[in-house]
């Protein structure tokens, strides 16, 4: 038994998650280059709620390329990683990506919350942002740099192979610092990650709240514009006048009852027939003013979702990378509180449990579907590079959204 068999008989169990992590790969970087490509040299209209898309872009790539590449590397060496250096690298740059794009998000959570709850403060000039994005980009360098002392390069001797009655020795990427000193770092961003979840979550629920405000108040207006009066003839007043002619004119009952005949119709069915058409004809009425506010707001709905379309898009985006990244942040903390013991579980539990632990590469991925499904002029552009015709579409998306 050599160090390659061995290596290959721990990667063995993982061909499906790497195979998972090769689609990340090719997906994240194709989807995004992509998105950096139209918004930035496609699109001439520099729109304020499409300016964070391609720094969010960016940093999707970025991540798609290290967390993809990196955990391929760990898979398919386990016990021959090439390096200390390459390792604590590694780490930094795939902590400092990840911590990027969620930093960045609640930068434009706020952004959002100032544009469509706070919309007469002053707005944010192009050198803010830009300081704004250099700032996100700093602060999880800041964060990431722990990492360099906590991860290295470290010795792994096997029990149960040897060579020449000496064990076998690999060498894998892993925490190398204090387990103390491991658990208070995970701790910290575990803290700053439901902060910062904390945070996004009030600025989009004033954003729903305000946008809900805005669209009650537009129902009211369509309901009240709509609103049919009573027809004449079917006013409490006629249905009165009705009942009293009924009452005092002789009628053709009568006397065929002086007469000796019978009458053709009891006076009483007469009476609930005529008054079972009345309902009738007034839940006609309704439901033809119902039909009406029903067709105003279909053009009222697609206009509300046109207009508050990006902030709806972030808050998609939002939502995925909190369900994509807390799996990370809760493995993270386990494995720094069972530092000996926590990986050493049966091949199937390790696989599913790797594949939650790099789910948050799936949130970099997924990134360019949203901006397509929520941008139109997204979507005629990327048609309009695979069919390559020979006129540029007409831009869909004219108006500025919230």
């Amino acid at each position: 038994m050599n160090l390659e068999t061995w290596n290959s008989e721990l990667s063995h169990f993982l061909i499906g998650n790497n195979i998972v992590l090769c689609l990340y790969l090719i997906l994240g970087v194709l989807g995004n280059g992509l998105v950096i490509f139209i918004y930035v040299v496609r699109m001439s209209k520099k729109s304020d709620d499409r300016y964070f898309i391609p720094s969010l872009a960016a940093i999707d790539a970025c991540a798609c390329v290290i967390g993809s590449s990196y955990a391929l590397a760990l898979n398919l060496l386990p016990v021959r990683f090439p390096g200390d250096f390459l390792c604590r690298a590694l780490w930094f740059l795939s902590q400092s990506s990840t911590i990027s794009g969620g930093t960045l998000l609640l930068v434009i959570a706020v952004h959002r919350y100032l544009k469509v709850c706070r919309p007469f403060v002053a707005k944010w000039s192009l050198k803010v942002k830009r300081m704004v994005v250099l700032g996100t980009l700093l602060t999880a360098l800041v964060l990431s740099v722990p990492t360099i002392f906590l991860y290295g390069e470290i010795k792994v001797v096997s029990d149960r192979y040897t060579v020449g009655n000496v064990s076998l020795v690999g060498y894998r990427c892993g925490n190398k610092g204090s387990a103390g000193a491991l658990l208070g770092y995970n701790l910290f961003l575990f803290i700053f990650a439901v902060t910062g979840i904390v945070v996004i979550t009030i600025c989009y629920s004033f954003i729903g709240k305000s946008i809900y405000s805005k669209v009650m108040t537009y129902r009211k207006s369509i309901k009240r514009s709509n609103v049919i009066p009573p027809r004449p003839d079917l006013s409490v007043s006629t249905i009165t006048d009705i009942r009293r002619s009924k009452i005092c004119e002789p009628s053709s009952t009568d006397n065929e009852v002086e007469n000796g005949g019978l009458p053709e119709k009891p006076i009483e069915q007469e009476k609930g027939n005529m008054f079972l058409k009345i309902p009738d004809q007034s839940h006609q009425a309704k439901r033809r003013s119902h039909d009406k506010l029903v067709k105003a707001n279909i053009p009222a709905m697609i206009n509300h979702f046109h207009h508050y379309k990006y902030s709806y898009m972030f808050m998609t985006i939002t939502l995925v990378f909190v369900i994509a990244y807390l799996p990370r942040i809760v493995i993270m903390l386990l494995e720094s509180i069972f530092v000996q013991t926590f990986w050493h579980k049966p091949d199937s539990v390790v696989v599913g449990l790797l594949f939650l632990y790099r789910l948050y590469i799936l949130n970099h991925v997924v990134n360019p579907f949203i901006y397509g499904f929520f941008d139109a002029s997204f979507r005629h552009e990327v048609k309009y590079l695979i069919c390559r015709h020979k006129k540029k579409p007409i831009n869909p998306d004219s108006h500025t959204g919230h």
